[in-house]
């Protein structure tokens, strides 16, 4: 019997573990130090496949590519996006989870599974592990590795340490958000248009539909003026913040840039983009407000609201005092403070062969974020493919070939696998990984009611198209 050790128990672990154990009948050997060395950006020590930095697994439209990997996910049996559904707390198009109960319950699964044993230890030396007798070891410590693992991984792949920095946006408690100023609304997006009037294709996909939530909208909106903003902004970029190490360059990841940072590209910056008022009308005006704050809700059975795209380096301190300067939380009461941690990944490029192993050694495998993948979502879909991958290789005694680079899984694992190494970085799912459609595309994927390639197409029914293709070629 072929024996399998999966570090790390996050997102891509513990997919990676569920579908061995699950699917393939394979024994897997699970390995997770929190409860003995936790990391800094983790609050619950017991807890498996825990969200840290948000509640929110992204859009489960049919026009984001993000739900297209949703759908792909769910036709190879994903835990992660099983437990997400029956754990979501209301917030529109998007898929966010009560945390606590969402870990919880993929923790019971995983400790409970007959063929799964966890074993409570930090590993730091993939070469005793090799000594063990695996067959296979699956590195999936995500984005928060070990500094020895992390030198015990440079040291076979021969390539330097990669870093980005990564935040985290403050959580409040909803009770002591003034009602008078804040509204509740969801954004009305051309996305949420299009589905209205395109109803037949809004199972396209074939997820659960939203979590129903309150008539009135998800969203918690916090309206600025043009002069709280400005003033808003001021303070963020005086604000105190949290310093590097002098041996450290500030690196950040796009899609999740701290405020401040947003703040100091431009001072209209966060207003095009977290703090954007699009699609919001505050009723005590009836009027768009030139900037908004949201807040969108952390789970189901408490008062804790997120503040959205809110991540943040500032110090608590700073924190408190320019936050509740904003409208409606001069009186406001924090459950967590904002904070910012460091993250690791390898140039998965230069180091993986195609069915995700080290060149080097054939028996490791990366998964997740420590591969050069970012975002919760994308961490678990590539823990969750790679256990189909070992399961086939092990279980089957055949190849998985990659899924074709315009699926969304796909599209993932061929930049991991194929992008530019000497400019490789994080990255999420976006259409931008997909390639353009031709004008054979245009006409079959819509049953030729479009003729021809448009000069200027229209971006919803783009969209449609390409997730049509998506859905046919996986």
């Amino acid at each position: 019997m072929n024996r399998i050790a999966v570090i790390g128990a996050g997102l891509a672990g513990c997919e990676c573990s569920w579908i061995l154990a699950q699917v393939y009948n394979l024994p897997v050997t699970l390995f997770e130090m929190k409860s003995i060395k936790p990391t800094p950006a983790q609050v619950s020590p017991h807890l498996f496949a825990e969200l840290v930095c948000s509640n929110s697994l992204k859009s489960t439209s049919y026009l984001n590519p993000a739900g297209v990997l949703k759908s792909e996910m769910k036709k190879l049996g994903s835990l992660i996006l099983d437990s997400a559904y029956k754990f979501a707390v209301p917030a529109g198009e998007t898929l966010a989870v009560d945390r606590e109960v969402f870990s919880s319950h993929i923790t019971e699964r995983i400790k409970n599974h007959p063929l799964i044993v966890v074993r409570n230890e930090v590993v730091e030396n993939l070469d005793l592990l090799l000594q063990e007798g695996f067959d296979a070891i699956i590195v999936a410590t995500g984005p928060l590795t070990d500094h020895a693992l992390s030198l015990s991984l440079m040291e076979f792949t021969q390539s330097q340490s990669l870093y980005f920095y990564d935040a985290i946006a403050p959580i409040l408690d909803g009770d002591s958000v003034d009602m008078t100023i804040a509204f509740r609304a969801n954004r009305s997006t051309r996305t949420r248009d299009y589905d209205k009037k395109n109803p037949q294709k809004t199972d396209l996909l074939g997820l659960p539909p939203p979590i129903d939530g309150d008539e009135e909208g998800d969203y918690l909106n916090l309206p600025l003026n043009k002069e709280e903003y400005f003033s808003f902004v001021e303070k963020l970029k005086a604000g105190d913040k949290i310093p590097h190490h002098n041996f450290e360059e500030p690196r950040y990841f796009n899609g999740c840039q701290p405020i401040e940072v947003l703040a100091e590209k431009g001072d209209r910056t966060l207003s095009f983009g977290p703090m954007k008022p699009k699609g919001l009308l505050n009723p005590l005006t009836g009027k768009m407000p030139y900037a908004v704050v949201q807040l969108r809700k952390e789970s189901l059975g408490d008062n804790a609201w997120n503040m959205v795209g809110f991540q943040t380096r500032l110090s608590w301190t700073a924190q408190r005092e320019i936050l509740k300067t904003l409208p409606g939380l001069s009186q406001v009461e924090f459950f967590r403070m904002g904070s910012m941690h460091r993250n690791t990944y390898l140039v998965s490029p230069s180091v993986l062969s195609q069915d995700f192993s080290l060149k080097v050694n054939p028996k490791l495998y990366l998964a997740g974020q420590v591969m050069g993948v970012e975002g919760y979502l994308e961490s678990a879909a590539m823990g969750l493919f790679l256990g189909h991958v070992i399961g086939c290789k092990f279980a089957q005694n055949r190849e998985l070939s990659i899924p074709p680079a315009d699926t969304s899984l796909g599209a993932l694992a061929h930049y991991c696998l194929f992008a530019e190494a000497k400019h490789f970085s994080p990255m999420n799912i976006h259409w931008g990984l997909f390639s353009e459609l031709s004008e054979t595309d245009w006409i079959h994927y819509s049953n030729g009611s479009v003729q021809a390639k448009p000069r200027k197409p229209d971006k919803s029914l783009k969209r449609e198209l390409l997730a049509c293709r998506a859905s046919e070629l996986f």
